[in-house]
């Protein structure tokens, strides 16, 4: 499909530009995957200190089916600050709220 299993990328392009890592599983700065572990993460399985995709996990989290980190967005989501339709943390914002620290 041209991209492949396994594609681990760190250090910056010739025009300074952080390298991006593509493939089915993807470690780099930036990653684009599968599953994809970086700084930036986007793919169906993300983590890192920014990630987004069906299931994430970083700092800032954003998850179609599920987001869990300090800030986090998501259908499911879990983190000190929660947005979503079934949330938990200290400051959970949904529909329905697993726990909270606010009552």
């Amino acid at each position: 499909m041209g991209e492949p299993l396994i594609h681990i990328a760190f250090g910056c392009e010739p025009t300074g530009r952080p390298r991006t890592a593509r493939g089915m599983i993807a470690i780099g700065q930036r990653a684009i995957g599968g599953v994809a572990i970086g700084i930036m993460a986007v793919g169906f399985l993300a983590i890192g200190f920014v990630a987004a995709g069906v299931f994430s996990i970083g700092v800032v989290a954003i998850g179609l089916a599920v987001a869990c980190g300090v800030n986090a967005a998501g259908t499911i989501a879990i983190g000190v600050v929660a947005a979503g339709w079934k949330v938990g943390g200290i400051t959970a914002i949904g529909e329905k709220a697993l726990f909270s620290a606010k009552h």
